[in-house]
């Protein structure tokens, strides 16, 4: 389960799940991204704090392993008010860091994109990922207009 936007600093669900992976600014509020994976999974915690210096991009990755398959899992958030390029930079520079031929990857998060318009944006992003043999699978609009609250 990835989760963007938490607007705490901690969250807790271990009845169920173990927190895979986080990232949260110390200095801000609204924000931080975190992958918890159910307890019967393995998981590895990749450490890319060192790409979260620049403040448009937020993100956190863990890896799946199931017998010969292994899955990259990537959380992310890019602030609405970031410029778009700096961000495709630093998830350019996540990316090779991590990518092998036979690694899958899940991207998850809000990248603040209107994927139902044609944009520049858009189509930066879609040729990035597909240098990365990946493609974007969200067509629709993904805004919830109920807040999730967590106890």
């Amino acid at each position: 389960m990835c989760l963007t936007e938490l607007h705490v600093k901690y969250l807790q669900l271990e009845k169920y799940y173990n927190l895979g992976a986080h990232y949260c600014r110390q200095q801000c509020e609204k924000v931080g991204v975190a992958i918890f994976v159910h307890n019967s999974l393995g998981f590895t915690n990749i450490d890319i704090a060192q790409h979260c210096k620049y403040q448009g991009i937020e993100i956190c990755v863990l890896k799946l392993s199931f017998g010969t398959q292994n899955i990259c899992i990537l959380a992310l958030y890019r602030a609405p008010s970031d410029k778009f390029s700096a961000f495709l930079l630093q998830l350019d520079t996540v990316l090779q860091s991590l990518y092998t031929p036979r690694l899958h990857f899940i991207i998850c998060g809000d990248i603040n994109i209107n994927y139902r318009n044609e944009s520049g944006n858009k189509s930066q992003l879609d040729n990035l990922l597909l240098s990365y043999n990946l493609t974007s699978i969200i067509n629709f609009l993904m805004r919830l207009p109920i807040p999730l609250l967590l106890q």
